[in-house]
């Protein structure tokens, strides 16, 4: 719950950059402004995608070194959008990981 709360305050922060940008730029910030619309809900632990994928936390590390999973870091937290997952999962299967 701690970091859930940590992720939302960081977004509020981004979004307050993004509006100081905009104000100062004539720049068209319609793809950043997308980025920013991250679901705090949907994202998955590692700890979750270890039980999804039904891999041992050494296999985890292991594909997370190599780069077959690619998280996004908070500190030494890993964390998950399902739309990444799921892109991972197939370039895994085309590869012959899974």
């Amino acid at each position: 719950m701690e970091m859930r709360k940590q992720l939302i305050e960081i977004l509020a922060v981004l979004k307050d950059i993004l509006r100081l940008l905009k104000r100062r730029s004539n720049v068209k910030t319609d793809a950043m402004s997308g980025m920013l619309e991250l679901d705090i809900g949907q994202l998955m632990t590692r700890m979750a995608v270890i039980d999804r994928l039904g891999i041992s936390e050494r296999t985890y590390n292991r594909w997370v070194k190599s780069g077959v999973l690619r998280p996004i870091e908070f500190g030494n937290r890993h964390l998950y959008r399902e739309e990444d997952l799921q892109d991972a999962i197939r370039r895994s299967i085309n590869k012959g990981l899974l």
